[in-house]
């Protein structure tokens, strides 16, 4: 094959690839090419193929955190990126309910992330008091998904 002929098929390869760069090296021939700016830009896909997991600084400021003398709740956020449901089947009643008690194992809402469904636990003692997410509704790491009333010490869940 000529070199112009590899330069031709590498071409193709980069058009049909939606590459902005190529380069191949046989024995001692070296062939790079470059498209100029301007060209097709390259396609990043917008879903990970493998998880990703936080920083350790990113769990902590995620992480449902005790609420300070301040605040008056505190807030139940998706550990994923993936697709919220409230039930663990079409048809379902939702796990829980505006009013609903919770503990640190109740498990909250489903997420699925790549054909996985994930429990999501509360991780916090209190009462349910609002839901900001739809069923359905896609949602991104660390977006708050509950708003949980903490139990003062000493009530019961």
């Amino acid at each position: 094959m000529s070199i112009i002929d590899k330069v031709k098929q590498l071409i193709s390869i980069m058009n049909e690839n939606e590459l902005s760069e190529i380069e191949i090296q046989e024995d001692v021939t070296k062939i790079r090419l470059k498209k100029k700016e301007g060209g097709i830009p390259p396609v990043i896909p917008s879903i990970p193929t493998h998880p990703i997991l936080p920083s350790q600084s990113e769990q902590e400021r995620s992480s449902p955190a005790v609420p300070t003398e301040s605040e008056s709740f505190t807030e139940i956020v998706s550990p994923m990126v993936g697709t919220f449901y409230r039930a663990s089947s079409p048809g379902a009643d939702p796990l829980v309910n505006i009013g609903d008690a919770v503990n640190e194992e109740t498990v909250v809402c489903i997420i699925e992330a790549m054909k996985i469904m994930n429990e999501v636990k509360a991780e916090t003692v209190g009462e349910i008091i609002d839901v900001y997410v739809t069923d359905g509704e896609a949602v991104e790491y660390g977006q708050p998904l509950f708003r949980v009333k903490p139990y003062n010490r000493g009530e019961v869940s």
